[in-house]
């Protein structure tokens, strides 16, 4: 087994499913001990902090509402404060709020730049205190940051650009602690919030030049290799892993 990650203490926020559940897990089982918030299902959360503990590693599952000010800051000391350091960070959570801006409701747009943007600022600002030398932060972004490519999705779209910028600019500030900052844009992602054979899939499929969606497999590795020490080079980088989506 490969032990990347040997020694090492992640933080995977939204790690209950989807994405986040599969970094969590390779995380796990390249060695890492892993914390993971959630902001709805207790139980699912609990089911993969559970998994990863029968690979023989430390994990807990802590209640997030990444919506509230001060809750990702809170949650990224309370891991320091849990498992004594914190060597890499994933900012996982978000919503995808499909709505135009003509529908977009004051309480839509600030609830989604919360969670995409403001939360992502608080962790990256807790981890400029907390973080040591040789520490990595991953962002999953979207290739939505790059264009709006349909109708209804601009206000997403907006939160994607802008969570893209502040982890550029954390690479930079960051980068003075030996702390890299990095992004990954997914496109089309077979999860349970964007399934390859639901009733969007087809027309996603068709932007794809490769023709099919992505697994939460091909990020969960690009993931754990971001945070490993084979890309100690690699700082502000913006990834895009999309099949050619964004080409």
């Amino acid at each position: 087994m490969s032990t990347r990650l040997a020694g090492k203490t992640a933080l995977v926020t939204g790690g209950s499913r989807g994405i986040g559940a599969a970094i969590a897990k390779a995380f796990a089982a390249e060695g890492s001990d892993v914390a993971l918030s959630y902001g709805g299902s207790k139980a699912a959360a609990e089911a993969v902090a559970e998994e990863i503990r029968g690979m023989g590693r430390k994990a807990e599952a802590i209640h997030c509402d990444a919506a509230e000010v001060g809750a990702t800051d809170k949650l990224v000391r309370g891991v320091v404060e849990s498992f004594g350091k914190l060597d890499i960070l994933v900012n996982n959570a978000g919503v995808y709020p499909l709505t135009t801006i003509a529908k977009c409701s004051d309480e839509q747009w600030e609830r989604t730049m919360a969670i995409n943007v403001r939360a992502p600022f608080e962790a990256f600002r807790a981890a400029y205190e907390v973080m040591e030398h040789g520490g990595s932060i991953i962002t999953i972004g979207s290739v939505a940051a790059e264009a709006v490519m349909a109708p209804g999705i601009a206000v997403y779209s907006a939160s994607k650009s802008g969570v893209q910028l502040l982890a550029r600019g954390a690479a930079r500030e960051l980068g003075r602690k030996q702390v890299r900052s990095n992004v990954i844009q997914p496109g089309p992602i077979d999860t349970d919030m964007n399934p390859a054979d639901g009733d969007k899939a087809d027309f996603q499929k068709m932007m794809v030049p490769i023709g099919r969606y992505g697994t939460v497999e091909e990020i969960s590795s690009l993931a754990t290799f971001l945070a490993s020490d084979e890309s100690s080079y690699v700082n502000a980088a913006v990834i895009n892993a999309d099949g050619g989506m964004n080409s």
